[in-house]
């Protein structure tokens, strides 16, 4: 199956909260902003998936006031992850940024089967937190 095109335009709003993010950390406001701006562009280019996701993490985000969903955990021993960052944590600024930037990468690439296994692992992380 061939990867869908999303759009020159699309991936340059991801590309612009990605420098967004990577200088200034996860900021509310604005990070909401420009996933709700996002939204739109993945109805058009026919991503449910993709769309629910932005809008269950702006949701998220707006809620929260940040973002803790540990998508680069390593299984420990006994095969668990640990599906949050420790937010009090002295890496946890650095932790968010670097999980959320590699959701954007998801989103930039979401008809990759492993990404969209991961997108339906997000929306199932989302839903087992009970807000949605």
């Amino acid at each position: 199956m061939e990867e869908a095109i999303i759009s020159k335009e699309t991936l340059e709003n991801i590309d612009d909260l990605r420098g967004f993010v990577m200088k200034n950390g996860i900021v509310k406001s604005e990070v909401v902003d420009k996933l709700l701006a996002l939204r739109p562009q993945f109805i058009e280019h026919n991503q449910p998936l993709v769309t629910r996701v932005v809008r269950m993490t702006a949701e998220y985000i707006e809620h929260f006031g940040y973002f803790d969903l540990n998508l680069l955990a390593e299984e420990d021993e006994e095969g668990e992850i640990e599906e949050e960052i420790d937010m009090d944590g002295e890496d946890s600024f650095n932790e968010s940024k670097d999980n959320f930037l590699y959701l954007l990468d998801l989103f930039a690439h979401p008809d990759n089967q492993i990404n969209k296994e991961e997108l339906t692992r997000v929306k199932h992380l989302y839903l087992d937190r009970d807000l949605f």
